[in-house]
C-alpha cells in the first residue's frame, strides 16, 4: 500500500507541480495520448486531498485532478498515472461507476495491463495489476469479482477510494477519439515499415484530392505550406485548424485526431477563407465576430456543394452553420451578429471559442501581393471547374467572386467620383453684353466673351468641410486628405470652401480659400470630437447655401451624425463608422 506522503514546503510543491506539467507535455507528444490529451483539461489542485495518497482523479466531462501533493513522486510515475486518467475516458470506464469500488479495481487492472504492454511510465508501487489467469476485459472481471467477492489488493490513483466520477457532461467522443488515434498509429507504422518516407500524412493526402478532383480550391491549397505541429497549435490556442494567409501556412493540430473526410473539409474551409481575402476585408471590424460571420459564410457554401457533400465531413467541433444567415454574405451576417456581441463571443470556430481561425499577424505590414496571389489562383480554378463541369456552385459565391475579380477604385478616384457627382465645375459663360477688344470699331456688329460667373453665383458653388483635429487622425493622413480636397476643389474653379474644425472645441474657419486650406487647419489637444454639432452649425448658417454639400473628414472614434444635406466621409482606410448611414464612406490610406 502506498504510504501517505509527508507535509510538503512551498519549494518542493513546485518542483512537484513542475513535474505533473511535463508529464502532460510528453503525454501530448505520444501518438495515442495525444489526441486525448488534446480534449482533457489538467487541473492540478493547490489544496490538501482528504486522500494523501491521491495521484489523480478523473471525471467523465474530461478534467483530471491531479495533487502534488503527493511527493515524493518521479517523472515517469506522473506520466503513469495521467495516461492511466486518460485510459478511463477513452474506455467509457466511468459510465459505469455506481457500480463501485469493484467495478473500479477491474477497470485500473486493465488499463494498467495496457500501460505496461505499452511501456508508457511506470506504475507507483502498490498499484493493481491483472492477476495471472484472468481474463483482460473489465466487464467479466467484474462479474468473476463481484461474485466470488476476491478482488485483488492494491491501490487506485486515488488511493484505496474510486479514482473517476460521471460528474458533468462529457464534451468529446473519447472512444471515437481513442479509436482514430490507434488507426492512425497503425497507418504510421505500416509506412514506416514500406520504407515510405514522402509526405504521406492525411492532410498531405486532403490537399492531393483537391488538386486531382476539385481545380476551384486545388489552386488555392497548393500555395499553402501544411504544419501540422502540436506544440505550435497549442500555443496559439488552435483546438483543429487555422489559416495564415499573409504567410501562406496552413496550421492543422494532429492531437485532433481527424478522419479523411473531416480533413478535406478543413482544407476546403481554410481554402476558402484564403482565396476570398477575408482578412483583408476586415476593415476595422471586431475579429472574431468578423470571422464567425464568414464561417457561416463559408461552411454554408460547403454543404451545397455536391461533390464536397458527398466527400467531405465536418469535424465535430467548430461548424458554424445555420438556415437563418443562407445567402447572406459575411457583411449582411456580421451586422446581425454584432446585433448582440456578448453572444457572438461564445460562438466556437475551428480554432476555438472565442479564437479566430484566420490568423492575422499584427506585426506583418500586409502589402497585398499574397492576397492578389490566392485570389488569382481562386479565379484561375474557378476557370478550370467551370470548364470541366465539377459540379454547380452556389450562386452567392459566384456573386462574390465575380466582384473580387474587379478590385475597388483608390480612395482619390473615389472622392473625384464624389466631386463630380455632387459639385459641378465653376465654368466661364460665353455673353454679348460686353464689348469685346474690338468692338468700338465696328460698334453694331455684337461679338460673344467669356466671362466668369458673378460674385453671388461663384459664393453658391462651394462645399462645406468639417475636419477632426482632435488628433485621432494621423498627421500624414490628415494632410494627405486635406491636399486631395484642394486640389479637387481648385480643378473645378472653386475658390472658396466653408471650413469647421471639431477637436477640444467648435471652430469656424469662415470661407477659406480653397489654395490654403492645410495652412489654416491646427490640431488641438487629444480629444473626442463632437461632430454633429459642426453639421448643425452648417445647416442654421444664413451665409452657407441650404444645397451645399459637405465632406466629413472623421477619426475614430465618432458620433452619430444626422444631416438632409448631401455629404460623405472621409475615415481611416480599416476603419469603420459605429452606426449605419447611406452617404458615401471613403477610406484613406
Amino acid at each position: 500500500m502506498a504510504k501517505t506522503p509527508p507535509p510538503l514546503d512551498e519549494k518542493h510543491l513546485r518542483l512537484s507541480t513542475a513535474r505533473i506539467e511535463k508529464a502532460w507535455e510528453a503525454l501530448r507528444k505520444h501518438v495515442l495520448m495525444g489526441p486525448l490529451v488534446m480534449r482533457a483539461k489538467l487541473k492540478i489542485i493547490n489544496y490538501q486531498p482528504q486522500v494523501p495518497a491521491m495521484f489523480t482523479t478523473v471525471a467523465s466531462s474530461g478534467e483530471i485532478f491531479a495533487n502534488p501533493f503527493n511527493y515524493p513522486r518521479s517523472l515517469e510515475e506522473w506520466t503513469f498515472v495521467l495516461a492511466h486518467s486518460l485510459l478511463h475516458l477513452a474506455f467509457g470506464h466511468s459510465r459505469h461507476i455506481k457500480r463501485g469500488i469493484v467495478w473500479n479495481i477491474a477497470c485500473d487492472c486493465v488499463v494498467n495491463e495496457f500501460l505496461a504492454r505499452m511501456r508508457i511510465g511506470t506504475a507507483p508501487e502498490g498499484f493493481l495489476h491483472l492477476p495471472p489467469g484472468m481474463p483482460n476485459d473489465e466487464e467479466k472481471l467484474f462479474t468473476i469479482w463481484s461474485q466470488n467477492g476476491s478482488s485483488p489488493k492494491g491501490d487506485t490513483t486515488n488511493g484505496s477510494a474510486v479514482d473517476m466520477s460521471a460528474s458533468g457532461s462529457a464534451k468529446a467522443n473519447w472512444a471515437d477519439i481513442f479509436a482514430r488515434a490507434v488507426r492512425r498509429a497503425a497507418k504510421e507504422s505500416l509506412n514506416l515499415a514500406a520504407g515510405e518516407h514522402a509526405e504521406l500524412g492525411q492532410a498531405a493526402q486532403a490537399r492531393a484530392w483537391f488538386v486531382k478532383n476539385y481545380p476551384l480550391l486545388g489552386a488555392v491549397l497548393q500555395h499553402f505550406k501544411l504544419i501540422e505541429d502540436a506544440r505550435l497549435c497549442e500555443r496559439l490556442q488552435i483546438r483543429v485548424a487555422a489559416v495564415s494567409p499573409a504567410r501562406r501556412e496552413l496550421l492543422l493540430n494532429p492531437g485532433w485526431a481527424m478522419s479523411d473526410g473531416e480533413y478535406r473539409y478543413v482544407l476546403a474551409h481554410m481554402a476558402l477563407h484564403a482565396g476570398f481575402q477575408h482578412l483583408q476585408r476586415r476593415e476595422g471590424r471586431d475579429p472574431f465576430v468578423w470571422n464567425a460571420a464568414c464561417d457561416y459564410c463559408v461552411n454554408s457554401w460547403l454543404a451545397r456543394m455536391p461533390l464536397l457533400k458527398t466527400n467531405c465531413n465536418a469535424p465535430g467541433e467548430g461548424q458554424l452553420l445555420s438556415a437563418e444567415f443562407q445567402d447572406l454574405s459575411p457583411e449582411e451576417i456580421y451586422e446581425r451578429l454584432n446585433r448582440n456581441p456578448k453572444a457572438a463571443h461564445k460562438l466556437i470556430t475551428l480554432a476555438g471559442e472565442s479564437t479566430p481561425d484566420v490568423l492575422g499577424i499584427a506585426e506583418e505590414k500586409e502589402d497585398g501581393t499574397s492576397g492578389r496571389l490566392l485570389l488569382d489562383a481562386l479565379l484561375r480554378g474557378y476557370q478550370i471547374h467551370t470548364e470541366s463541369g465539377k459540379g454547380a456552385l452556389p450562386y452567392t459565391l459566384i456573386d462574390e467572386l465575380r466582384a473580387l475579380e474587379h478590385p475597388p477604385l483608390a480612395w482619390d478616384v473615389q472622392l473625384a467620383q464624389w466631386f463630380d457627382k455632387h459639385i459641378p465645375p465653376v465654368e466661364r459663360v460665353r455673353t454679348y453684353g460686353r464689348a469685346s477688344r474690338r468692338q468700338s470699331a465696328t460698334p453694331n456688329i455684337a461679338r460673344p466673351k467669356y466671362v466668369w460667373p458673378d460674385t453671388e453665383h461663384m459664393q453658391r458653388a462651394t462645399f462645406g468641410l468639417i475636419v477632426d483635429s482632435s488628433g485621432a487622425l494621423a498627421p500624414e493622413i490628415l494632410a494627405e486628405a486635406i491636399g486631395a480636397i484642394g486640389v479637387y476643389a481648385l480643378s473645378r474653379n472653386i475658390q472658396q470652401v466653408r471650413i469647421v474644425t471639431s477637436g477640444a472645441g467648435l471652430c469656424d474657419l469662415g470661407m477659406v480659400a480653397a489654395d490654403i486650406i492645410s495652412h489654416e487647419i491646427a490640431s488641438s489637444p487629444r480629444s473626442t470630437p463632437k461632430l454633429q454639432p459642426a453639421i448643425e452649425l452648417l445647416d442654421s448658417a444664413r451665409d452657407f447655401p441650404t444645397e451645399a454639400p459637405v465632406l466629413i473628414l472623421a477619426g475614430m472614434p465618432c458620433d452619430r451624425i444626422g444631416t438632409r444635406r448631401e455629404h460623405a466621409f472621409l475615415v481611416r482606410k480599416g476603419n469603420r463608422l459605429p452606426f449605419q448611414t447611406d452617404a458615401a464612406v471613403i477610406g484613406i490610406g
